[in-house]
C-alpha cells in the first residue's frame, strides 16, 4: 500500500468517529430536550393540581363558615356533599413525574388532601350524637322534685302519684338516649342521681304512710351530674372548633 492508501486508511476511521460521535452529540441533544418538555409536561400538571386544590379548599371553607353554627348534623351533610369530588391529579410521562419538584408537591398534597376533612366529618358525627346526649341528660336533670309536692306533705299520694312517675319516666326516657362512646360513666351518673330521687321519695312515701316524717335533698347528686355534663359538652365544643380549625388552616 502507498503511502496515499495508508493516509486513506487512517483518515476514514477518524471520519467515522467524528460522525458517530456528531450522531452521539445529536442524539443527546434530543434526549434532554425530550426529558426537558416531560419535566415542564409534569410541571404544567402538578401546577394545574395544586391551583385546582386551593379553589377547592377555598369553598369547602366558605362552607364551613357560613354553616358552623348549625347542628353537627347538619354541617356533616354539607361538608360530605362538598368534598365528595376533590380535584384529580392527572398523569404525566414517568421521567417528568419522577423529576418534577411541582407534581412531587401534587403528590404529597393528593395524599394529605382528605384527611382533615374526614376526621372533621367523624368528630362532627360524634358531636351529633353527644348532643343529643346531652339535651336527654339536661332535660331529665331538668326535672324538680318541687314540680311535684311542695310545702308540708301530710299523705303519700302526691309522691307515689305524681312525683315517683315523673321520675321514673325521666329516667326510663333517658336510657333510650344513645350513649357516645366513652360516656358510660356519665350516663350512669345522670341515672344514679334520678334513681336516688326515685329511691328517697319511695322512703318518704312509706314513712307517711306509717305516719312518720322524713326528709331527704338531692341536689348535690344532681348538680355534680349537670356539671359532669356541662363539663362534656365543653370537651364536644372544643374537638369541633379544633376539627374546624384544621380544615380552615389548611385551607
Amino acid at each position: 500500500m502507498n503511502v496515499r492508501g495508508r493516509r486513506l486508511a487512517i483518515f476514514l476511521p477518524v471520519v467515522v468517529t467524528v460522525v458517530l460521535a456528531a450522531v452521539i452529540g445529536a442524539l443527546v441533544v434530543v434526549q434532554d430536550q425530550r426529558q426537558s418538555s416531560q419535566v415542564s409536561e409534569a410541571e404544567a400538571v402538578g401546577n394545574a393540581y395544586l391551583d385546582d386544590v386551593s379553589a377547592f379548599r377555598a369553598r369547602v371553607v366558605k362552607t364551613i363558615n357560613a354553616s358552623k353554627a348549625s347542628d353537627p348534623g347538619r354541617l356533616r351533610v354539607l361538608l360530605d356533599r362538598s368534598v365528595a369530588k376533590p380535584p384529580t391529579l392527572a398523569s404525566a410521562s414517568s421521567y417528568g413525574m419522577e423529576h418534577s419538584q411541582a407534581y412531587g408537591q401534587a403528590l404529597r398534597t393528593r395524599d394529605t388532601l382528605l384527611p382533615p376533612y374526614r376526621r372533621l366529618s367523624s368528630v362532627l358525627r360524634r358531636a351529633d350524637i353527644a348532643l343529643d346526649f346531652i339535651a336527654a341528660a339536661r332535660k331529665a336533670l331538668g326535672l324538680r322534685a318541687t314540680d311535684y309536692v311542695s310545702g308540708l306533705i301530710t299523705s303519700s299520694g302526691p309522691v307515689r302519684d305524681s312525683l315517683i312517675p315523673a321520675f321514673v319516666a325521666a329516667r326510663d326516657e333517658f336510657a333510650r338516649a344513645r350513649v357516645p362512646k366513652g360516656q358510660d360513666d356519665l350516663a350512669a351518673q345522670v341515672t344514679a342521681a334520678l334513681q336516688y330521687v326515685i329511691d328517697q321519695a319511695t322512703t318518704l312515701a312509706d314513712m307517711l304512710d306509717r305516719f312518720q316524717s322524713f326528709s331527704f335533698s338531692y341536689s348535690e347528686k344532681f348538680q355534680a351530674a349537670i356539671d359532669a355534663v356541662d363539663g362534656y359538652a365543653t370537651q364536644v365544643k372544643g374537638d369541633v372548633a379544633e376539627a374546624i380549625n384544621a380544615v380552615s388552616d389548611a385551607g
